[in-house]
């Protein structure tokens, strides 16, 4: 009979976490590990199965096909694993957050951080509420979430600033609605990029007009996607919308167009009852946006 072996639980770590985040570097840093640490945990790990587990390309480290075989198993005996050790070994939280996040930086950083937050404290529920920037500052100040995160060109005075992107003109693949003039514009007067744009196409003289009048960002967006205007996104946003088909992309207008202003990703959260539960939700957040 065949003798069995056992897989390590770190190595399998370090491999479901170089899996999301693309890069060797990047999962030493999370898992406050060395690189050098890490690459013997995934060497060990290919000698074991007799396979190799990842391939590298232009954007970094990706699975190969057994690669993904093994993701899968991984992932399952890493959710029973932390399962075990905090039913088994750490205080009971429980109670529920409510997490309030603007609909264009949900992915990718959102679903991966609840995953996570899950399997820490299974009984703590996380309400997830999506609406624009000002109208989660509104909520916040009314107390009706722990957490926010917005995007903003100057943060507020409590605001923790978790990254920074560029916003960016965006508009339908290989589209020619960019050159019109008056621009063609799709962004609802409660969008919080829409000030920003609008004064810098002042700045540089360039007319416009708006061709959108409801606040329904999907409707907006199939006018960008129809190439009948053009719209601002964060970079990131974009580069997440880019399936097999993509419908937008980033355009190449050569100077032609201004130059828009770099927006902060920015946290702020609640300080109550509840603060031992936001302040474990927030380190969450800040690991996977820094």
């Amino acid at each position: 009979m065949t003798a069995r072996r056992d897989l390590d639980l770190g190595a399998l770590r370090s491999f479901v976490t170089i899996a999301e985040v693309g890069s060797m570097t990047r999962a030493a840093n999370r898992l406050h590990k060395t690189q050098s640490a890490i690459s013997m945990q995934i060497k060990r790990l290919e000698e074991i199965l007799e396979m190799t587990l990842f391939e590298r390309n232009t954007t970094g480290m990706a699975p190969t096909a057994s690669g993904d075989q093994l993701l899968r198993y991984a992932n399952q005996i890493l959710s029973l694993n932390d399962e075990a050790w905090n039913k088994l070994t750490a205080p009971e939280y429980e109670g529920q957050i409510t997490l309030g996040v603007p609909v264009d930086i949900i992915t990718p950083y959102i679903p991966k951080v609840l995953c996570a937050f899950n399997r820490s404290f299974p009984r703590v529920r996380v309400n997830l509420k999506s609406s624009r920037t000002i109208e989660l500052l509104n909520e916040f100040q009314q107390g009706l979430h722990d957490i926010v995160l917005t995007t903003e060109v100057h943060p507020g005075e409590h605001g923790e600033v978790l990254s920074k992107q560029r916003l960016m003109w965006t508009g339908a693949v290989n589209g020619e609605a960019w050159r019109q003039r008056p621009l063609p514009i799709s962004m609802s007067k409660n969008c919080f990029f829409r000030a920003p744009v609008i004064e810098q196409l002042s700045t540089q003289g360039i007319a416009w007009q708006s061709m959108i009048e409801t606040d329904d960002d999907l409707a907006g967006l199939a006018l960008v996607s129809a190439d009948l205007a053009v719209t601002a996104e964060l970079e990131q946003a974009v580069s997440q919308s880019s399936g097999p088909t993509p419908e937008r992309e980033i355009i190449d207008h050569n100077n032609e167009l201004p130059m828009l202003p770099e927006h902060s990703i920015v946290m702020y959260r609640r300080k109550g009852s509840n603060g031992e539960l936001t302040g474990k939700l927030a380190e969450y957040l800040v690991e996977e946006f820094t």
